[in-house]
């Protein structure tokens, strides 16, 4: 039998998010033999490994890279090991009722497609057999986000997968679709099909692990304006001149260095939510700034 679609699980230490979410990828009101679900560990330390083995699955496979490679990597591996004709891209802790994959292929018909749907946030396992329909709050303007799309196999291999230069959090899904959006692809957004992004209060990230992240993000950032230096590419990332310039002010008015340096050293978060934002907007626009200069460095020629 051809198998229709091929759910792409990247995955880092989540062993006990992926005992939830797995099963629900593996109980989809579809036919059992035309799908699959392909879950790539990125260097998990945890008992990743036994979490899947112990589903015992058929329809479930899995492989490990050698060492932390980022998301693009292991999703490209994923790629690699997928038969199916659509590739389904979810996160391990994205857990999804059993006719999202119905809700997704609808969509699959003649020409090519992304398809995605509403992603929200929930910090407790909801009823999935008798979930409420998402309504207009769940809408969000993101073509491709990969905790909840659904594309063709062959448009994805076909302008050469993710981009595995980007190692780290954050913008390696936007820069495939900025690939993927010169062939003419259009995007489906359908309410019918949300995940439901768990977040357990018990597992809620302290301040230091956020600001750690946008600093990933800010430098790889850095790498998608450098590879795609358009208006809307600087705006999204942050690189456009005007904000540098915003956060260096705002950073001597407040002192954004020193509380972000002791976020990261003790532990020491504020308590007004507001500076909270402003320190991980400054860790983010912060290291793209610096990243985006290193990459200037080691252009040919930069330093003659």
């Amino acid at each position: 039998m051809t198998i229709k679609a091929s759910f792409i699980v990247p995955t880092r230490d989540r062993a006990d998010i992926l005992k939830v979410s797995l099963p629900l990828m593996l109980s989809q009101d579809f036919d059992g033999e035309a799908f699959e679900v392909i879950v790539v560990s990125d260097g998990s330390l945890d008992d990743t490994a036994n979490v899947v083995g112990v589903l015992g699955n058929a329809r479930l496979h899995f492989a490990e890279l050698e060492a932390p490679s980022g998301a693009a990597a292991a999703r490209n591996r994923a790629i690699d090991m997928a038969r199916g004709e659509l590739l389904v891209f979810v996160d391990d802790d994205s857990l999804i009722g059993p006719g999202f994959l119905a809700a997704h292929l609808r969509h699959h018909r003649g020409d090519q497609a992304i398809v995605t749907g509403p992603i929200i946030d929930v910090d407790r396992i909801p009823d999935l057999e008798n979930q409420p329909r998402a309504g207009l709050f769940n809408r969000h303007w993101n073509p491709f986000p990969t905790g909840n799309a659904s594309v063709a196999r062959s448009l994805v291999t076909g302008v050469g997968g993710f981009d595995e230069a980007f190692r780290q959090y954050g913008w390696e899904d936007p820069e495939l679709f900025v690939r993927m959006a010169k062939t003419g692809v259009r995007t489906v957004f359908d309410y019918r099909a949300p995940i439901y992004h768990y977040k357990p209060r018990a597992r809620a990230a302290p301040l230091s692990e956020r600001l750690e992240l946008e600093r990933m993000r800010g430098e790889n950032g850095a790498l998608f304006y450098a590879k795609h230096p358009t208006l809307s590419v600087g705006f999204q990332t942050k690189q456009l001149g005007v904000f540098p310039m915003l956060d260096r002010l705002v950073n001597r008015v407040v002192g954004l260095d020193g509380r972000i340096a002791a976020a990261m050293d003790g532990g020491q978060a504020p308590a007004n939510a507001f500076m909270r934002t402003l320190m991980i907007l400054h860790a983010e626009i912060d290291a793209g700034r610096k990243a985006r200069r290193a990459l200037a460095q080691q252009r040919p020629g930069a330093n003659r």
